[in-house]
């Protein structure tokens, strides 16, 4: 892929814009005549972040084949960009009251954290809004991070962290150029892809590469469906199974063979439901879901190289061949090395996502994760797209 950059009034080119695709290691600098290119970019859907200092950032969502591709790139001048983010008012002390809660959920718990340094936490800035009671942090430039863990420097672009305190929440969003890291000898250069393949065995990147490709038994998944169950629920199944004991046990007395009959699912899931503790909000049903019912191809006019993602409720997705590390036992006060890792996923708007075969997906925001995958997808287990594991 080629292009060129240039500024949106003058149409002059501009020079030294960095250029690259978020989430992966593909990433350049614009030359003098603002032109550049990116080489050996695997097929799929990627966005294309272009900053440079005064200019607004500019991201351009693109699907990318086998073919050549040549973009225009026109960046808006900003001249007081960097004042505005400089001046606006923070709070002084805010990385001694936030800076604890902004590593522990933006760059991660796992044992990889002690490894994933952040060098310029100087630079993020935090501000509360006592009206809504939400935290945000922001920075005037790039976050620099040293993932010792996984051999990989990451340059991180910012847009939005939000931390809810009323709700207990966060969201974040930014673009991540990874840069590998020169090994000093062959025995770390060992650890750093046994380290990177033990990462992405069970990520969701993994996940979405293997529904991607129907490969999903092959590499260890199993979904099923869930759903969440509120007192509501509860009561309401417990009235409707009552009725349908009373009326069978009388049409059993007045030997009436015209017994109410339920289906076997259903059946199952309102004696799940009634069995449900106090505590217990959900039920996974054993029959594991079929993936012509949450998968669906697109016209290939829109883009060939994806698919649609779609379905009901929630999802229970089991990864077979990793145990829960003990990190995250101990959040969860359990025993480590028992179950098998699990995570939750829900379609908050009701609207599917396209996924493609690197294991990205669009749009991000309508996915929420929950178990394993909302503990351990942090910026320190984060993987570029462009990663393949070792065969």
């Amino acid at each position: 892929m080629s292009g060129k950059v240039i500024d949106s009034i003058t149409k002059k080119p501009l020079a030294g814009v960095s250029i690259f695709l978020s989430n992966t290691s593909l990433g350049t600098v614009s030359n003098d005549n603002g032109s550049f290119t990116l080489e050996h970019i695997p097929p799929g859907k990627y966005e294309l972040i272009a900053s440079s200092l005064n200019y607004k950032t500019t991201v351009t969502t693109l699907s990318l084949g086998q073919s050549a591709t040549s973009i225009l790139i026109t960046m808006p001048f900003v001249s007081n960009q960097l004042e505005e983010v400089i001046v606006e008012s923070f709070d002084t002390e805010g990385w001694d009251k936030w800076g604890e809660y902004f590593k522990r959920n933006f760059i991660g718990t796992s044992s990889i954290i002690n490894k994933c340094t952040l060098k310029n936490p100087d630079i993020v800035k935090f501000k509360l809004n006592k009206k809504t009671n939400v935290v945000r942090a922001f920075a005037h430039e790039k976050l620099i991070f040293e993932n010792n863990a996984l051999g990989y420097i990451v340059k991180y672009l910012l847009v939005t962290f939000e931390f809810d305190i009323t709700a207990n929440t966060f969201k974040y969003i930014g673009y991540p150029l990874f840069e590998k890291m020169v090994s000093q000898n062959n025995e770390q250069k060992i650890k750093w892809e046994t380290e990177r393949l033990t990462t992405y065995h069970g990520s969701m990147m993994h996940f979405i590469r293997s529904l991607f490709s129907d490969q999903l038994q092959a590499e260890g998944f199993e979904i099923r469906s869930m759903k969440k169950i509120d007192a509501y629920e509860k009561q309401r199944v417990k009235s409707l199974l009552k009725k349908y004991k009373e009326k069978r046990n009388l049409n059993s007395i007045a030997g009436d063979e015209q017994a109410i009959h339920l289906e076997k699912d259903t059946l199952e899931y309102y004696s799940r439901v009634i069995n449900l503790s106090d505590e217990e909000d959900q039920v996974i049903f054993d029959k594991q879901a079929a993936r012509e019912f949450i998968i669906f191809p697109l016209d290939s006019s829109v883009d060939k190289n994806a698919l649609f993602f779609e379905f009901d409720d929630y999802l229970h997705i089991t990864y077979l061949r990793k145990k829960e590390p003990y990190e995250y036992t101990k959040y969860l006060l359990k025993r480590p090395n028992k179950d098998f890792i699990s995570s939750d996923i829900y379609l908050p708007w009701h609207k599917g996502v396209t996924i493609y075969n690197n294991g990205s997906y669009f749009y991000g925001g309508n996915i929420f994760t929950y178990g394993y995958w909302a503990w351990s997808e942090k910026l320190s287990t984060m993987l570029p797209y462009d990663y393949l594991p070792a065969k």
